[in-house]
């Protein structure tokens, strides 16, 4: 790679120098993972004090576009842990959301196998068409649509607000005030309004390592650090959180803590308290992403959320699309009023306009007196599945045992994961998000038990158990 640093008087060379790499990685010339030259050898190169590269090299590894180890030197790095984009328009990027990469290319492969007959689908994250609760819809013409939008504010529909608001307090035993309920368009959009109002480029948000978090490129877009934290089987480590807090300013925590994505873990009434506690004493928020907390198998052993716990510095995400399908996509925010303000204005600035239709079907679907009864059903046939799943792949696999939700996460005994064995996954016809999708190098796998039926999961079983004994898992 050429290292002629542009020079000008106006411009510091360290900063220079960083313009340079930065360019360099962004154009291909320097790849995610490649080797950088020694600090003391990079100077010799430049012509400049050794005292200059330190600097440049401690600002990248702050930026996240480059990562230090002990032992291995200096290397551009080559996930997305803590990386902040530079503030340059990109026009490329900014169409396509970001560079293609591996993790891309995986999930176009995965999507084209998917039209294929016979595969086993446990890839997507929605509910099985056969699972999806069947409502009888009243009798309606386009005006009642004209008139129930006159219901509508800036928080959305207000009769599935205050449905929201009772179904929450029949499941959890608390309450979500209406008036502190903004309606959204499913969670992601919650999730990406929270970040275009709360936080600003550069700000840091911990996360929990692995997690569905990972994924999203929306925090990349508009330049969030993400931080990832160990989790073990109670949830988040606070010891690794206080640390990440300390060491980079963190602005918020945002995780699922509730049958999380993709470990189906569920964090444990003693942790979750002790998280509290930890925000509180930095003076930081908390986002509770709940999509799965309607699907506990055994309602007498579910943990109350963190918003019942802490109303006041929890804001909280939920969502009807796991229950009733994603194509009406319906979430909701619960905050603190002035919080819901600045989120709804964003949205109003984005042009992010909420159709009444998803809205008054789904308060259709609250509002049916079979609703729980419905919602009972499914929760025992998921059951019934993920406790077959885990009756027959027995002691073959390490995998734990979730209270609900739809996910396993399958630990391999291979040391590592690679694009190889993922091809072998998808040339034996098994559809699945692999462990670096998430941002873990844990080999393991997210398996979508609840949209298998009873013979799919058997062919997986088997499945897994072939590519085991010539030791792709």
């Amino acid at each position: 790679m050429n290292w002629d640093i542009e020079r000008t008087q106006k411009t510091p060379i360290y900063q220079s120098i960083m313009k340079h790499i930065t360019q360099n990685i962004q154009n291909g010339q320097l790849l995610p993972g490649q080797k950088l030259p020694s600090e003391r050898k990079l100077a010799a190169i430049i012509g400049v004090n050794r005292s200059t590269i330190v600097r440049v090299m401690a600002e990248l590894e702050a930026k996240g576009i480059i990562k230090r180890q002990q032992g291995s030197g200096t290397m551009v790095n080559d996930d997305k842990w803590g990386l902040s984009q530079e503030p340059l328009v990109d026009w490329h990027q900014l169409i396509q959301g970001q560079q293609t990469d591996e993790h891309q290319l995986l999930m176009t492969q995965i999507k084209e196998k998917s039209q294929e007959e016979g595969v086993i689908d446990a890839y997507t994250g929605e509910l099985p068409l056969d699972l999806v609760p069947a409502f009888d819809l009243p009798q309606s013409n386009w005006r009642d649509f004209i008139e129930a939008d006159k219901n509508q504010d800036a928080l959305g529909y207000f009769p599935l607000r205050q449905a929201i608001s009772n179904l929450v307090a029949q499941d959890y035993r608390f309450t979500l005030p209406v008036e502190h309920l903004m309606i959204t368009s499913g969670g992601h959009q919650a999730i990406f309004l929270i970040v275009q109002a709360l936080l600003n480029s550069g700000d840091a948000v911990a996360i929990c390592q692995p997690s569905f978090l990972y994924a999203l490129n929306l925090f990349q877009t508009a330049g969030i650090r993400l931080f990832g934290v160990p989790m073990d089987e109670q949830g988040m480590r606070l010891d690794f959180l206080e640390n990440e807090i300390l060491k980079h300013r963190v602005k918020l925590v945002m995780l699922n803590p509730t049958f999380q994505n993709p470990t189906g873990t569920t964090m444990s009434l003693a942790r979750r308290q002790a998280l509290i506690k930890l925000c509180q004493t930095y003076k930081i928020p908390i986002i509770e992403d709940d999509a799965f907390g309607l699907l506990p198998f055994d309602k007498r052993t579910n943990v109350p959320p963190l918003k019942k716990l802490d109303p006041q510095n929890v804001i909280y995400i939920g969502s009807l699309s796991k229950i009733i399908g994603s194509t009406t996509k319906i979430g909701w925010i619960s905050a603190p009023l002035a919080v819901l303000e600045k989120l709804s204005t964003a949205r109003q600035d984005l042009d992010l306009t909420l159709s009444i239709f998803p809205q008054v079907l789904a308060n259709y679907a609250l509002s049916d007196v079979t609703f729980q009864d419905k919602l009972a059903s499914l929760r025992a046939q998921i059951n019934v599945r993920m406790t077959y799943f885990l009756d027959l792949i027995g002691q073959d696999f390490t995998c734990h045992r979730p209270a609900g939700g739809f996910y396993v996460w399958l630990k391999l005994s291979t040391d590592t994961l690679t694009k190889k064995q993922m091809d072998a996954f998808l040339s034996a016809g098994i559809l699945c998000l692999p462990s670096f999708v998430f941002g873990d190098k844990t080999p393991a796998i997210r398996l979508n038990i609840a949209r298998l039926n009873r013979d799919e999961i058997k062919r997986l079983v088997e499945k897994l158990q072939e590519l085991k004994q010539v030791g792709i898992c």
